[in-house]
């Protein structure tokens, strides 16, 4: 009777966190948001990764890239590139998708994967031509 007791309570803790563990796209994306939103990123390095080399740039102590997202969904960044930014889950992937116009008045449009967020660093990535280049923010 004990271990059928102590089976029992296994399972059931099993099956309490596992289901606990369960976050619906939505409120990861509200919760990325509210983690972003109105605050100044500041870059501080980048790693630029390829089949053969890393490379790893930093920017601390410098004037440097920054970025804003704002609770508008306006987004401007240091370069003068301002537009409107979505969070978006592809697959298991959460993405910042921007679209933008350049102080030139050229349309530009990114999307940058998140690797993480939090309420003082984000990391994201994108791939292009074979390298992988992270950027590493901070809000001071």
């Amino acid at each position: 009777m004990k271990n059928t007791f102590k089976a029992l309570l296994i399972i059931g803790f099993g099956f309490f966190f596992t289901s606990c563990s369960k976050v619906d796209s939505g409120s990861q994306i509200q919760l990325t948001e509210s983690m972003l939103q109105g605050k100044t990123w500041l870059l501080d390095y980048t790693i630029t990764k390829t089949s053969t080399a890393t490379i790893t740039k930093t920017y601390v102590g410098q004037s440097t890239y920054f970025i804003n997202f704002l609770k508008d969904k306006s987004t401007k960044d240091s370069d003068g590139i301002a537009g409107i930014y979505n969070i978006e889950k592809v697959g298991n992937q959460l993405q910042i998708h921007v679209n933008a116009i350049t102080n030139g008045s050229n349309p530009v449009e990114y999307i940058y994967n998140i690797e993480s967020v939090g309420a003082k660093e984000l990391i994201v990535f994108h791939t292009t031509n074979n390298q992988t280049i992270k950027r590493y923010f901070s809000v001071r």
